[in-house]
């Protein structure tokens, strides 16, 4: 968070104002003077922002005997209290005790009050800044401090001051300006969900039954509901990149008119219930969910003093509590068990959702063969896997099509972080830890590793590599990590050992963002689950699948991630395979038991940071997003050289040792002269052609050349020559592999071989030994 001073700075710059601007005249006792608009208060760790009535005198409340001046503070940080319902609630203004509600006037408006200058049109606001905001524009804002806040509570009338600018500059036009959240809404299990729109509904309708004693048209407004996660209120959108302040004093103007690209507004007139009703959502249940579904999705919700839940086809009075814990998909029914963690502190536990199928029949036996109890049980045709860790997550996803509509419920649990600015100091040095590996061009992981999990959370559908943390060292924090993950993605992660991830049954974990394997060891010749594993990584499709239940097809977006103690022989990994990302795992310089703990109450910082950070790497480079170099580490080639059958090390090793032996930039073998070479170099081991063929076309993906003729080359040493041999060639026949000397060493190698000297061509060789 920053000091006073600094956030006081930034406010003065969203407001447009400056050290010189920032200053307005004051009447106290008919004496001018200039005072800041708004300033700093260090002990109170606050802006101060002074009122004064429409003469511009200072605005003044009685306290006791004493007149005081008054004011309002807007908090740096906003504080916790408990109201006398013990519940907790944030501040974020306060203002004197036993002090009366003021209207806050701008400048400019008391300036023209002073003058008895006309007024068009003038704007009501909640909020100093905002008023503020909105007259430099060059509007006549006023800032009422609630929503509420345009009467006098005591005489249950229009506030004086706004009483004596209408009359005194006869207004012709009022707006009451609201923010682009008055429609927003939050769900909670037991509160009124109706109460707040309700509020604001009411809010309108009391401010047009107290201007009805003036000659006035009056409107209503607010910011267009596009805006609620980028601009919540007036001074927001227009300090925003990209607002176009002009078109904003434009809408703002022609109020009643036209279409609108910040603004939404309705006239009042005459009735206007049954329209804050209809704009308010308030009009019927059907209306307010339908409006809110994706917010309510499956849950029972208060409505007005009544409770309701989406039944899978219409809302329906929620008359047996007890129908919302189970579900019926298909024709299965399952019901709603909620977990906890017992090693967790109550103040930290997170219910998490496990749906169980549930017997039809033992629902009749609890319920007495309630068929009205049966019918009330929410119901969707099958079930979906659709990823989304932000505000757009749905559980319930609708399709139509021919007129057929279907309800999916998705197997996807909604997260309930809310990230936020801060400091993340004991993240970034663990993520530090696990990805302090280097790729084979000398780069830290580091940036790679935050690639990942930035991807995981903000665009979960897209495929990444396999990641696979190895040390055989203990206390190097690999479970951490794996638990870390699940503290981010909960339910939509899954730890796993052997036996649960190589078993039959897959509908514990198939579903999942996230499969950790710990301790992860997959034998060399189960090839059934190497292909497993293939079809987890890049699948588009997966089939879950429980004990006694039909397997289903759903949509697979699982991310894997496999822990070893074994790191070179955990699992095959073929060389030229991509997937995987093989991370070698230090032991950690200390041990810190709370450490998970500590990640935790940083995880809102973090997952704020992933939110406004770019990605290091570009994607779409790969079907792993990622280009392979980016993830190419020495601990997958280890793994890679132990994974290569006998026979194929020794074709590939005879292939670079002639390379290096030749120093030629391209070698041709036909399948009968490369296998013949190779045993002639292995002096008594035997491999036969169809190693040759698997290892080159199967393995490396290698074609033979359509020409038939081609030449062998061969070193012969030669005691005079004083670079200790020839090279010499002969025809071959048949249609050869050709090999070219990129393929079969690295870039540094290749440097290391060559010497920077060019390589050997076919037509640099004189001599031909098959004469």
């Amino acid at each position: 968070m920053p000091n006073i001073e600094e956030y006081f700075k930034r406010r003065l710059a969203s407001l447009r104002l400056t050290e010189e601007s920032n200053k307005r005249m004051v009447y106290m006792d008919g004496i001018p003077q200039s005072v800041p608009i708004i300033f700093p208060s260090d002990k109170d760790d606050a802006i101060v922002i002074p009122y004064v009535d429409p003469e511009g005198e200072r605005a003044q409340y009685m306290n006791g005997k004493k007149p005081q001046d008054f004011f309002r503070m807007r908090f740096r940080k906003p504080r916790e209290f408990e109201n006398k319902k013990g519940e907790k609630r944030v501040m974020k203004y306060s203002q004197p005790k036993e002090s009366e509600i003021y209207s806050y006037l701008p400048p400019a408006i008391v300036e023209k009050y002073r003058k008895k200058e006309h007024i068009r049109t003038l704007y009501v606001i909640e909020g100093e800044f905002k008023a503020i905001s909105g007259s430099l524009l060059g509007l006549d804002f006023v800032g009422i401090g609630g929503i509420f806040n345009f009467k006098d509570k005591k005489q249950n009338e229009l506030d004086e001051y706004l009483k004596k600018i209408i009359l005194n500059c006869h207004v012709r036009n009022i707006v009451i300006l609201q923010d682009a959240d008055c429609r927003h809404v939050k769900y909670e299990p037991k509160k009124d969900l109706a109460q707040r729109l309700q509020s604001f509904a009411n809010a309108v309708a009391q401010f047009y039954e107290m201007l009805k004693p003036f000659d006035l048209d009056v409107y209503f407004g607010h910011i267009d509901d596009k805006f609620i996660d980028l601009a919540k209120g007036l001074d927001d959108l227009l300090a925003l990149d990209g607002t176009d302040r002009d078109k904003v004093r434009d809408e703002l103007e022609m109020f009643s008119t036209g279409n609108k690209q910040y603004f939404q507004c309705i006239p009042i007139s005459g009735s206007i219930n049954e329209r804050l009703r209809k704009h308010f959502y308030l009009d019927s249940q059907s209306v307010f969910y339908e409006r809110y579904k994706s917010i309510i999705q499956e849950k029972e919700f208060v409505y007005l003093g009544r409770r309701f839940y989406f039944d899978g086809q219409k809302v329906v009075n929620s008359m047996h509590q007890d129908a919302l814990s189970y579900l019926r998909i298909g024709t299965t029914f399952y019901k709603k068990v909620y977990k906890i963690n017992p090693h967790k502190q109550k103040k930290h536990q997170v219910p998490m959702l496990e749906l169980i199928e549930w017997n039809i029949g033992e629902i009749n036996r609890d319920y007495n063969n309630n068929k009205t109890f049966l019918a009330m049980i929410p119901k969707f045709d099958k079930f979906i896997n659709v990823p989304c860790n932000t505000s757009d997550y749905r559980r319930i996803v609708e399709f139509e099509y021919e007129g057929i509509k279907n309800q999916y419920y998705n197997l996807y649990n909604p997260l309930n972080h809310y990230p936020v600015e801060g400091g993340w100091n004991n993240i970034e040095a663990f993520l530090r830890h696990i990805f302090g590996s280097k790729n084979t061009s000398g780069e830290s992981l580091y940036e790679f590793g935050l690639d990942w999990i930035q991807l995981c959370f903000y665009k979960p559908t897209q495929k990444l590599p396999v990641l696979c943390p190895v040390s055989r060292e203990r206390n190097t924090g690999k479970s951490t990590f794996l638990q870390f993950l699940k503290l981010i993605f909960k339910e939509n992660a899954a730890i796993l050992d052997n036996e649960r991830f190589t078993g039959k049954f897959t509908a514990h974990f198939v579903d999942k963002l996230i499969v950790a394997l710990d301790e992860g060891f997959i034998p060399m010749e189960q090839k059934l689950m190497k292909e497993r594993i293939k079809n987890y990584s890049t699948g588009h499709t997966i089939w879950l699948e429980g004990k006694g239940t039909n397997a289903q097809e759903i949509d697979n977006h699982i991310h894997l991630i496999m822990c070893s103690n074994d790191e070179k022989n955990f699992m095959q990994i073929d060389e030229g395979e991509n997937r995987f990302a093989v991370l070698k795992v230090h032991k950690l310089d200390s041990d810190n038991p709370n450490l998970l703990a500590t990640m935790e109450e940083e995880l809102p910082h973090f997952l704020h940071y992933l939110a406004t950070r770019e990605l290091r790497y570009e994607t779409g480079k790969s079907r792993f997003s990622f280009h392979t170099s980016v993830y190419e580490t020495d601990a997958l080639k280890a793994v890679q050289a132990r994974t290569i059958k006998p026979s194929w090390g020794a074709i590939k090793a005879f292939i670079r040792d002639q390379f290096e032996e030749l120093n030629m930039s391209t070698l041709r073998y036909n399948t009968k002269e490369l296998c013949a070479a190779v045993n002639e170099n292995l002096k008594g081991r035997s491999i036969i052609e169809r190693d040759v063929c698997d290892y080159l076309e199967d393995e490396l993906g290698m074609r033979r050349s359509k020409k038939g003729r081609y030449k062998i080359f061969k070193k012969v040493c030669n005691t005079d020559s004083e670079t200790g041999g020839e090279i010499i060639s002969r025809p071959a026949e048949g249609r050869p592999f050709v090999l070219s000397i990129e393929d079969w060493f690295t870039p540094e190698e290749l440097t290391e071989i060559t010497c920077g000297e060019p390589l050997v061509k076919d037509d640099q060789c004189s001599i031909d030994y098959g004469k």
